[in-house]
């Protein structure tokens, strides 16, 4: 892509990584201790999100952009909006159906289920495949491409995709 624009987003979301197991899997040969480590992420927690959706095409529109920021953000506005201040989980997550249950019967508890484990990789694909498709419905698509999506649950963990 011959140019590249971003646009970043912030929202509070919880979520649990309901299948995290330090004791094994890729990379558990690092963590060399004498006790078991803690799985902390298992329980429910939640972070400040910082999203980063980058656009891209080989040419610029007559008004010489990728696309106007603006219309980036209407693109993605009703999601973050959805999933500010919820609470994402799988619902293939053993507590989903307590959390489901707990959230008719108060309403003040906002889930948003997805059907994969929320880890930062999965979130980041999830707004790569949500942003694709509002650009193939719009008939934008072969115009301008989501080239990456990073997706910041710290100041120090991202995670990043890039699709195909």
């Amino acid at each position: 892509m011959r140019w590249q624009i971003s646009k970043t987003f912030r929202f509070e979301a919880g979520h649990r990584v309901w299948k995290q197991n330090l004791t094994y899997g890729r990379g558990a040969q690092f963590t060399v201790t004498k006790e078991t480590p803690i799985n902390k992420c298992v329980n429910l927690h939640g972070h400040s999100y910082l999203l980063e959706v980058v656009l891209g095409s080989d040419y610029l529109s007559e008004q010489e952009m990728v696309m106007d920021f603006h219309h980036i953000k209407s693109a993605l506005k009703d999601l973050i909006e959805t999933m500010d201040h919820s609470f994402i989980i799988d619902v293939h997550d053993p507590m989903y159906p307590e959390l489901k249950e707990l959230a008719e019967k108060y309403g003040s508890l906002k889930i948003f289920p997805v059907d994969f484990c929320p880890t930062a990789e999965a979130l980041a694909k999830f707004f790569y495949d949500f942003l694709t498709e509002r650009l193939r419905e719009a008939g934008l698509l072969g115009e301008v491409k989501v080239v990456k999506v990073t997706l910041w649950e710290t100041a120090t963990s991202k995670a990043e995709y890039y699709g195909e």
